[in-house]
């Protein structure tokens, strides 16, 4: 070989070898690099139960009522007023069971109150809560207008929970009013010598 075929050879060899190492990996400035987008199904999204509410309210015509009395003369040393509300409602899992349906009523997300079905909970079925105290309740205005600072009423607030088998949880918040027409209007933490209208 001649000493310029030589040379050329060894520019090839030079220029192949050599413009991988140069550009490296950073882009031009009128380069980008692409944007990858993953797109995939994750199996293990879980669908959360799913209420069916056909009603929720409480016994206009009953009152829990518990007092205290002093065992020496029999008087009343204290009282308090309760509430229990109703429910009609049934609760589905299209992927699978609901474990657990209750009440929360320290609305930390977790059951205080565990419902009990003997059959499947996709079927209506009705529940009732504990007594809750007035005590318990909060006041707020259940009026407008002219007379709306004078409209205050004790309200219960609480949440209605379903569990399933995934540890998916949905809840419904609930405020409902705690008095009716032969109670009082307040949230108090006794009601001794309140007496029926």
């Amino acid at each position: 070989m001649t000493v310029t075929k030589n040379v050329y050879v060894l520019m090839l060899a030079l220029v192949i070898v050599l413009s991988g190492c140069l550009s490296g990996n950073t882009a031009d400035a009128d380069e980008s690099e692409p944007t990858v987008i993953n797109n995939y199904y994750n199996q293990t999204t879980n669908e959360l139960p799913v209420f069916h509410i056909a009603g929720v309210g409480y016994d206009e015509n009953y009152l829990e009522q518990r007092s205290t009395y002093n065992s020496t003369t029999g008087t009343e040393e204290t009282r308090m007023y309760y509430k229990i509300f109703q429910f009609w409602f049934s609760v589905s899992d299209i992927d699978g069971n609901i474990t657990a349906v209750g009440l929360d009523f320290d609305l930390d997300h977790s059951i205080d109150h565990a419902f009990s079905s003997s059959e499947s909970w996709t079927n209506f079925s009705y529940h009732e809560s504990p007594g809750i105290a007035f005590a318990n309740g909060s006041m707020a205005n259940y009026g407008n207008g002219e007379w709306a600072e004078y409209e205050q009423y004790c309200f219960a607030t609480f949440n209605l929970i379903a569990i399933d088998d995934d540890s998916g949880v949905t809840l419904v918040p609930y405020t409902l009013p705690m008095n009716s027409y032969q109670t009082p209007d307040t949230c108090e933490d006794d009601y001794t010598g309140w007496e029926d209208n």
